[in-house]
């Protein structure tokens, strides 16, 4: 198992949500709901970050990618503590302090911006167009 985990993603997805899969997949009324609601609320992060002043990619996805810049570890560290689902992906080619900021629902998002806004300002991060 040690080979099989070195392999793995850490978000792979697990034998018990795979035979779940076919039954959520047949909630088509569910399925639409939960993806305008995400479509929603990535706009509300979305314009969040613009405020910021950050740099972001536009997507089409659960999550949107942002600049951080230097502090890109701690900010993700930060987030963390607060189970905000974070990923650092300076490391990927081309994305040098940049992270991964997972969508989820607007309720999620009504506690993860304050919580990125926050950690940007204790980071005393560049924030040409914060409001706070």
């Amino acid at each position: 198992m040690q080979w099989v985990r070195r392999v793995l993603s850490p978000y792979s997805v697990n034998t018990l949500a795979l035979a779940c899969l076919p039954a959520a997949l047949a909630d088509e009324e569910f399925l639409h709901n939960y993806v305008a609601e995400v479509c929603t609320a990535r706009e509300k992060l979305q314009f969040a970050l613009t405020e910021l002043g950050l740099k972001t990619w536009p997507s089409e996805a659960n999550f949107i990618l942002a600049h951080i810049g230097p502090s890109h570890a701690e900010f993700t560290r930060r987030l963390h503590a607060q189970n905000i689902l974070v990923r650092d992906r300076s490391s990927d080619p081309g994305c040098n302090g940049c992270v991964r900021i997972t969508v989820g629902t607007r309720a999620q998002m009504d506690i993860a911006i304050p919580a990125i806004q926050q950690a940007m300002k204790t980071l005393s991060l560049d924030c040409p167009n914060s409001r706070s």
